[in-house]
């Protein structure tokens, strides 16, 4: 028999094997992401779109094919060949589904896939009785499994490989190889059709209970509605989930900031504090990056009204913030104090900053609560070797030194890096 195509339904026959193929890719790439029971539907859902748009696309391709009568199937036989395309599409992206998927659950998967699609296309052939029956040219025959093969192997490595590649971009790559992986399906198929040889003068068995006419153009409408709808569904779950994930991110990220960071300054706190000081003690050499820990406190904290207290703290700590250097570390370490933990200390690129915080306001812009300020400081190594150490040390200096005061002028203590007159050392007054 002459061969000859209708090209328009080669071209439907070509989208609709697009558009199974982005439906396994996007199904396989979700399944290994989802919890168990998800993952069951997603997975059937994922089979019965790979299947059952591979099957309509064969029989697309086959009403292509313009032959001098009317063809006819077994129904039987195309019942079994659009079973073997889901069970096969439902197994190879299983397999291909696992976490821990390597190259022997690729190898597995392409076996089971491309079986299938050469099985379903020629269980499907077969389902066209014809008297006398079709042969096939042996080389064209192996030449299609090969591409089965093939093209099930590539489609389930870039399935594997795109299970890590989310938002538009994965998108991006699944219909990308959806549009290489359509090209090596219809490859398969025209390539099996190729194979084919009639008998002259063959005719469709009397007993063929299903007409061409419904498989065509038709079935072609109806299987993409079924496997746009699918998709649909899938992508809004995706974005449910990926909402879910991200105020579950945002739930997280609040409550380490509640535990990290002081409510009413948003300074970190003194457990955020603790964690910067054991990486501090961590990195710092004892002769090369002596760091000092200042405390600052306000010492009339308990006399201000309640009602003030918390607004005229975080006045104290918009001042302290505009003082000091970058790269400094702030934190409140209890309702009255804060700390600066500096690098460097005895560099003099920080005496700007000593002498700023030597000038602290009593009297903030946005409170009329004043504010006695005391400081005190202690140095690594030298007041100590641990945070414990150098906290209580600086507190107990900072009984020793208020700041502003004039009697203080000119104090200082030589062991000190800060060489700030307010922040001596216990004994060096």
């Amino acid at each position: 028999m002459t061969e000859q195509y209708d090209f328009t339904l080669v071209a439907a026959s070509y989208v609709v094997a697009v558009l199974a193929s982005y439906s396994a890719l996007y199904f396989g790439a979700q399944l290994a992401s989802l919890e168990r029971i998800k993952a069951r539907v997603w997975l059937l859902l994922g089979a019965l779109s790979m299947g059952s748009g591979v099957w309509v696309m064969h029989f697309v391709g086959m009403q292509a094919y313009v032959m001098p009568m009317e063809m006819s199937y077994d129904l039987a036989i195309t019942v079994a060949s659009w079973l073997a395309a889901v069970g096969t599409s439902g197994l190879a992206l299983y397999i291909i589904g696992n976490k821990r998927a390597g190259a022997v659950h690729i190898i597995i998967g392409s076996l089971f896939m491309g079986g299938g699609i050469a099985t379903m296309h020629y269980v499907g052939m077969a389902a066209m009785q014809m008297n006398p029956g079709m042969t096939y040219d042996p080389l064209l025959f192996a030449a299609s499994l090969i591409i089965a093969l093939g093209a099930s192997a590539v489609a389930l490595l870039i399935c594997r490989s795109l299970q890590s590649v989310q938002g538009f971009k994965g998108i991006a790559f699944q219909f990308g190889a959806a549009l290489i992986m359509g090209v090596a399906i219809c490859g398969m198929h025209y390539t099996g059709m190729a194979a084919m040889i009639y008998p002259e003068n063959a005719l469709p068995a009397a007993d063929n209970l299903l007409s061409g006419d419904w498989l065509g153009t038709p079935l072609a409408l109806v299987s993409g509605a079924l496997i746009f709808v699918a998709l649909v569904v899938s992508g809004t779950d995706v974005k449910h989930r990926r909402n879910a994930a991200f105020l579950a991110q945002e739930q997280s990220e609040r409550i380490e900031r509640k535990a990290l960071y002081d409510a009413t300054t948003g300074l970190p706190n003194r457990a955020s504090l603790a964690n910067h000081m054991v990486m501090e003690l961590a990195r710092s050499e004892p002769d090369e990056n002596a760091f000092a820990v200042i405390y600052l406190e306000v010492a009339n904290y308990r006399d201000i009204p309640g009602e003030q207290a918390e607004g005229a703290m975080t006045a104290a700590a918009n001042e302290v913030i505009k003082v000091i250097d970058e790269g400094s570390y702030l934190a409140r370490y209890s309702p009255s104090a804060f700390v600066v933990v500096v690098d460097n200390a005895a560099h003099r690129q920080h005496e700007a900053m000593y002498e700023r915080l030597r000038n602290l306001p009593a009297r903030t812009e946005a409170t009329s609560v004043m504010l006695n300020w005391r400081a005190g400081q202690s140095c690594f190594p030298d007041s100590g070797r641990n945070s414990r150490m150098l906290m209580r040390k600086a507190m107990k200096t900072s009984e020793l030194a208020t700041l502003g005061k004039p009697d203080l002028a000119g104090e200082t203590d030589s062991r000190a890096p800060l060489g700030a007159a307010f922040l001596t050392e216990a004994g060096g007054a």
